[in-house]
């Protein structure tokens, strides 16, 4: 009986790729993710701090020495109402901001992802 011996090839050792140092680019997109995160965190209270406003706008300043005369209500109303269309624009502006911050945000969390 002949025995037949293989050649057998060895492989060489898996080679690992070790980084020294910091990982730039997830370190950017993590940056990135805090930062949007933040600021739609901040809209959207600001956004709720607009809506209290709307609702319950500041009294409009009376001064009590004078009297309360029709000119002094007028005034008074007029100061109410320039108060809510205030808060109706902060509404607006913290509304747009998130806006923009979560695709911005979802996208970059989404990159974060792949690179993992």
């Amino acid at each position: 009986m002949a025995t037949v011996k293989k050649a057998v090839a060895k492989k060489a050792p898996a080679t690992v790729q070790v980084r020294s140092g910091v990982d730039w680019q997830s370190l950017y997109l993590y940056a990135v993710c805090l930062i949007t995160l933040l600021i739609v965190l901040f809209s959207v209270v600001s956004f709720v701090h607009g809506i209290l406003n709307a609702v319950f706008p500041d009294p409009g300043y009376v001064d009590l020495t004078t009297g309360a005369t029709k000119a002094t209500k007028l005034a008074q109303a007029q100061q109410e109402s320039n108060n809510q269309r205030q808060a109706f624009k902060g509404m607006f502006t913290s509304l747009t901001t998130a806006c923009v911050a979560a695709p911005l945000y979802l996208y970059h969390w989404k990159q974060t992802k792949k690179t993992n």
